[in-house]
């Protein structure tokens, strides 16, 4: 079981070299994806990834800026990679995946 007050590694995208720590208590629809969707190609694998509410943690950390025209919150997809997170975290945060 994953503690809401712990932190969690993210990423913008799966390739992604920044990162941010974001609580799990922000964090919701835990799911994995394989397709960007769009113009973009399938990614190599299937990333564990999840939602979260720009104003809910520090996203400028992330690339994201919130324009006037779009105000806040904007909801962001993160990805959680294992290489970024301890093993026993990861694989808490996974089993959401598969409910």
């Amino acid at each position: 079981m994953v503690d809401t007050e712990q932190l969690i590694t993210v990423r913008r995208r799966w390739n992604a070299n920044e990162t941010a720590k974001v609580g799990a208590r922000v964090l919701w629809d835990f799911h994995l994806r394989n397709d960007a969707g769009g113009v973009c190609g399938p990614f190599p694998r299937a990333f564990l990834c999840a939602h979260a509410w720009c104003d809910k943690f520090d996203s400028t950390a992330l690339g994201h800026a919130c324009r006037e025209n779009l105000p806040p919150p904007h909801d962001l997809v993160l990805y959680i990679l294992p290489a970024d997170n301890s093993g026993e975290l990861f694989e808490g945060l996974r089993a959401r995946a598969g409910r």
